[in-house]
């Protein structure tokens, strides 16, 4: 009996992978980019599905990326180590048809800034319904709702770590600058608002900065 297949979204794939869809998603496309390694689409929609070799290349780069080799040194090494998928036989043409869209599309573009907007309507009517596609498709997807929720997620827990790194320097602080006295100088106890404050311009100086680490880190070398 043959073993079954398993197939990945990007948001699943990167889960296996343990690192963020971004970081994952900005790898396979520079591979593709360099025409290293081709991701597999499905029929109905074009999208990208990963399965059991990109896992392994994924886990590859991983474990090189740990050892502090650059991405472009681990691209160019991954021959000698996983499996590689080829590009379809059709990839030169679907290339050239690309480069078409790209002209057409300018040309549009000068047309809309020389004529009406009526004709331009009129005009657009006009065009095939495989050019309508590819334009339709051109246009980036907007984030799904799995990946809003993944990245509330993320920004959730990077503020909790910042507020846990804020209370222990607070704790490091001297009695002069966490105290105060209270009942007439009776008691000394905890100035709260003081500590408050000073979590929450920790937290707002750092968060952007961890923000852009978390998910951008592996996007690029430079």
């Amino acid at each position: 009996m043959s073993e079954e297949k398993n197939y990945w979204r990007i948001i699943d794939f990167a889960a296996q992978v343990g690192k963020h869809y971004n970081t994952v998603d900005s790898w396979f496309k520079k591979l593709e980019e360099k025409r290293i390694h081709y991701i597999q689409r499905t029929t109905e929609t074009d999208e990208k599905v990963y399965d059991q070799t990109d896992l392994m290349i994924a886990q590859h780069i991983v474990t090189y990326r740990e050892k502090k080799w650059s991405l472009d040194s681990i691209f160019d090494d991954l021959p000698n180590h996983c499996e590689l998928r080829p590009f379809p036989n059709d990839e030169v043409k679907n290339e050239s048809h690309v480069i078409d869209m790209k002209a057409i599309t300018t040309e549009l573009s000068n047309i809309y800034e020389q004529i009406a907007i009526t004709r331009f309507n009129q005009m657009r009517d006009e065009l095939t319904h495989e050019l309508k596609k590819e334009i339709l498709r051109s246009i980036p997807q907007p984030p799904s709702r799995q990946e809003r929720i993944t990245d509330w997620i993320t920004m959730q827990r990077i503020q909790s770590h910042l507020e846990s790194e804020a209370i222990d320097l607070w704790m490091e602080k001297p009695d002069s600058d966490r105290i105060k006295k209270a009942w007439f100088g009776l008691r000394k106890e905890e100035d709260l608002n003081k500590r408050d404050q000073f979590i929450k311009k920790y937290v707002a100086s750092h968060l952007h900065d961890r923000l852009q680490k978390e998910f951008y880190n592996d996007g690029d070398d430079h």
